[in-house]
Formats: structure tokens, sequence, C-alpha cells
């Protein structure tokens, strides 16, 4: 988590990207010892090696060890769990919209 404040959540989550996040977190407990507890929506830049960029949403997972340490930043959303990791920067490309999730996008923002 960034040292910025805790910015509230606001993205809804559609029904299919809260299964495929079900999915990663079978994935993730299948794969590690020390298992997945809090999601995390976040925005993240992928940079290769020529210097292409881009930018996406990122779904991961706070693991249960992590817990105590991320504990001030987790928020409710659809009455589930969720760290919302975001910075000012970037709050604005998530509001009022939805995260889905297609197999084609993998997870993507939508207008509501």
């Amino acid at each position: 988590m960034t040292d910025e404040p805790i910015l509230p959540v606001n993205v809804t989550i559609s029904a299919e990207a809260w299964d495929e996040i079900g999915c990663i977190r079978h994935i993730w407990d299948s794969q590690f010892e020390d298992k997945a507890d809090v999601p995390v929506i976040s925005w993240g830049r992928t940079i290769l090696n020529d210097g292409r960029s881009w930018s996406h949403v990122v779904v991961s997972f706070f693991s249960v060890s992590e817990r105590q340490r991320i504990a001030y930043g987790i928020q409710m959303l659809s009455g589930r769990e969720v760290v919302f990791n975001t910075v000012p920067e970037f709050y604005n490309l998530f509001a009022g919209k939805v995260l889905r999730f297609a197999p084609s996008k993998l997870f993507f923002l939508a207008p509501n």
C-alpha cells in the first residue's frame, strides 16, 4: 500500500468480475501456503523492454499474513471487503465505472 491517504471506493464490481476474483482466490490458495485474504483493486502500468507501455486495472490479493498491516485500508463494497489501492492521480479513472471481466479483455473498467 502507498503512504497516500485512503481514498473511498468509487467503482462497483460486476458479478462476472466477482466470479473471476473468486477464481483467482482459488488459484492463489492452491499455490501458496499463505492464503488469499482481501482482494486489492489498483491501477498498474506495464512497460516492455522496447519502451512501449500501457496502463490497466489490476486485481490481486493481500494474504492472510498481511491483513494486520493493511487493515486500515480495508473498505466494504457490495458487502465484501476490498482494498482500493490507488492514488489521486488515478482516482478519477475509476469514478462511476464498473469493474468487469471478459476472457478476451481480462479485467477492464466500463461505464456504469
